[in-house]
């Protein structure tokens, strides 16, 4: 006579488990295992190493060296009269007493 259902499905579930708890210590075994407590050793450290290097000159051809600074650059014209603001920081040239007179009376 042959074994049960039930019993063939029971003993399957249970093997089963068992494998599964199988792969499981075989993954995370290590892992779950008590730590072991070392001694505390306090951390010393050795003189910081530096190369012994002589110290090379920089090449000075130009008088301000290799990229001397732009000139500046300054505003020389009658264009813009001046700067006014419309919304919080937004700062917009004004370039006539027409343009002033529109931005003043804006809605905020």
């Amino acid at each position: 006579m042959s074994t049960p259902k039930w019993k063939k499905d029971l003993r399957m579930k249970q093997q089963a488990e068992e494998k599964q708890k199988r792969e499981f210590e075989k993954k995370y075994g290590s892992v779950m295992t008590k730590r072991v407590k070392r001694e505390f050793v306090p951390l010393v450290l050795a003189e910081t190493y530096r190369r012994e290097t002589v110290e090379i000159p920089s090449l000075e051809t130009i008088p301000c060296g290799v990229c001397p600074p732009p000139e500046r650059k300054v505003y020389t014209g009658t264009l813009i009269k001046g700067i006014a603001t419309m919304h919080k920081s937004n700062a917009i040239p004004v370039l006539n007493k027409e343009q002033a007179v529109e931005i003043s009376q804006m809605r905020r």
